[in-house]
């Protein structure tokens, strides 16, 4: 990191007569040879490969193009490890009342139980999460580490899942598809595995199971999975329980909507026109809730979708600096290979009481 990027390289884009450095950041004063857009997006892999970001200015009438380290000292990364303890705490807390019936104030110490759930959903999310995180650092981009959101006993999951924050421009529609595919694949592949292990382990059948006054839609690659494995006995096992949260959290994902992982790869599939598919999806969830409610079935999930899908769409598409070069081939099958994963996934009315 710190190494100069090769003039030459520059000097095909962008004529440099004057080189001075400020700090870490190095400042290369000279004439573009193309507009803003293609000489950022030809020097980008040049400039992460060496640990910047480029970035192209006008100051006092001269053009300076700015070499800016890629860091994350500015993170509070302790934010990020505070957050995971007490989510993990909160999705211990939460399996061992809803599975095991534990009163955490008269039976704290039987917490404990709800640990093997805590660990295959910290599992799930922190895989889906973390691809996303890889993937944007081997593309350049700058990217926080996990945000783990805790919701003890109020979720039945005990947490609102998690997230990471993308900081700075996105280089082409290659990396947009890249880092919104990498979660949900290596989060669903993580919720399989949860799932098969689940299936594989004893239900939990204390009569204080508040897990026993519910019935879970089954969403189609769940269904599957249970054919398949050979599951000796009724009910589901808590850590079989985190496995289908993490396709409902993958469906959810991969919804073609604003900033959802979907929505980045349904917009560096099909450019602008991914717009009126993200303004089309809350409206279809919220008008088939609705007719759910109508019809005497429990449509509340679809309308939480639609407007929480909505407030996504409101939020509009990441736009790549070189959103001229379409997705390969390769590219746009497993993108559309992705939204049957969605369909396979998902499941209309999730929870019934």
């Amino acid at each position: 990191m710190n190494e100069l990027v090769n003039l030459d390289r520059i000097n095909i884009v962008f004529h440099v007569y004057e080189i001075q450095t400020s700090g870490p950041v190095i400042r290369y004063y000279g004439e573009p040879l193309v507009d803003s857009k293609t000489l950022l997006a030809s020097l980008w892999n040049d400039f992460a490969d060496r640990g910047y970001e480029p970035e192209l200015k006008r100051e006092h009438g001269e053009f300076v193009l700015l070499a800016i380290p890629v860091s994350n000292t500015d993170d509070k990364k302790h934010v990020n490890v505070i957050l995971a303890i007490a989510t993990a705490f909160a999705i211990t807390l939460t399996g061992a009342v809803f599975f095991y019936g534990v009163d955490p104030i008269t039976d704290p110490l039987l917490i404990y139980k709800g640990l093997p759930f805590a660990a295959a959903v910290m599992f799930v999310l922190g895989s889906h999460e973390l691809a996303h995180y890889y993937v944007a650092k081997r593309r350049g981009m700058k990217a926080s580490l996990p945000f783990f959101i805790p919701l003890p006993l109020i979720s039945p999951v005990g947490t609102l899942g998690a997230l990471i924050r993308l900081k700075g421009a996105i280089p082409d529609r290659k990396s947009l598809f890249d880092v919104g595919i990498a979660g949900p694949l290596v989060g669903l592949a993580a919720a399989i595995v949860v799932t098969i292990v689940g299936f594989l382990l004893p239900p939990v059948t204390t009569s204080a199971s508040q897990a026993q006054t519910i019935a879970l839609g089954t969403p189609l690659l769940f269904a599957l999975i249970e054919k398949v494995v050979p599951v000796t006995s009724t009910g589901t096992h808590p850590v079989a329980f985190a496995g289908w949260v993490g396709m409902l959290i993958t469906s959810l994902n991969l919804l073609p909507v604003g900033q959802l992982d979907g929505g980045h790869i349904a917009r560096a599939i099909s450019g602008e026109k991914t717009t009126y598919i993200s303004a089309a999806v809350p409206l279809v969830l919220m008008a088939t809730g609705v007719f759910y409610s109508l019809n005497g079935l429990n449509g509340d999930m679809l309308l939480f979708w639609g407007f929480f899908t909505l407030l996504f769409a409101t939020g509009g598409h990441p736009r790549p600096i070189n959103d001229t070069k379409k997705l390969d081939n390769l590219r746009i099958v497993l993108g559309i290979l992705a939204f049957g994963l969605c369909i396979a996934c998902f499941t209309p009315i999730p929870i019934q009481a």
